[in-house]
Formats: structure tokens, C-alpha cells, sequence
């Protein structure tokens, strides 16, 4: 299932790029075309990464403070905690595309910095 969510998601990163070379009317060469998968692969690694850092509860705590500083100092918020109790912990959202998405990202970025490099030398 992650093969199969990686190759579609590696596919996507190059038809957005090629998408985005005939909008923006750029000629089609293989330079224009290693800068732009570049570029998508840059963007998707950096969606990837935000959403590892989201799954692993970086802001769970940090959610929960403000909850619990909400509910001692505002008039609803005494309400609410005496009525209902403890303040319940929030959890993460988990996608399952998050992987997949931070590797065809990674992938791109490093095959076209590789191809670069080739290119220049």
C-alpha cells in the first residue's frame, strides 16, 4: 500500500512540474525541467516533514497548556472545568500518506541535485 501511495505520489510530483513549465511558458528543457521537480520535491519534502513533526505531538502539550490556561481563567472555562472535570489530552491527527509523501520529496530533491550537479559538470 505505501508502494503503491510513494509511485503515485513521485508521479504527481513530476506531472505538477510539467504542468507548471507549460503554464508559466517556459521551454521544455532538461534543465527547466531538474529545477522544477526540484522545486515541487522541495515543497512536498517540507509538507512531509511539517506533518512528521504534527504525528509525533510536538503540539500536543503545547495544546493542552492553552486548554488548561483557558479553562482556569476565563468565566466559561470555570464553568466547563467544574462541570466536566479533567481537561482531556489531544492527540495528534495521523495520515497515512505522510511517509510516502516525505520520501517522493526526498527522492526528487536528492535525484535532481544529483542530476544537477551532472548537468554542471
Amino acid at each position: 500500500m505505501k508502494l503503491k501511495t510513494f509511485l503515485l505520489l513521485a508521479s504527481c510530483i513530476i506531472i505538477v512540474s510539467l504542468s507548471y513549465t507549460w503554464l508559466l511558458h517556459q521551454p521544455i528543457t532538461f534543465l527547466t525541467l531538474i529545477n522544477n521537480i526540484f522545486l515541487v520535491s522541495l515543497t512536498s519534502t517540507i509538507v512531509g516533514a511539517s506533518l512528521v513533526v504534527v504525528q509525533g505531538g510536538l503540539f500536543n502539550g503545547i495544546a493542552y497548556s492553552f486548554k488548561r490556561f483557558f479553562a482556569r481563567v476565563t468565566k466559561n472555562g470555570v464553568y466547563a472545568f467544574d462541570l466536566d472535570g479533567d481537561l482531556e489530552y489531544v492527540h495528534a491527527p495521523t495520515y497515512t500518506f505522510t511517509y510516502p509523501l516525505l520520501l517522493a520529496g526526498i527522492l526528487g530533491c536528492s535525484v535532481t541535485a544529483i542530476l544537477s550537479i551532472v548537468f554542471y559538470l
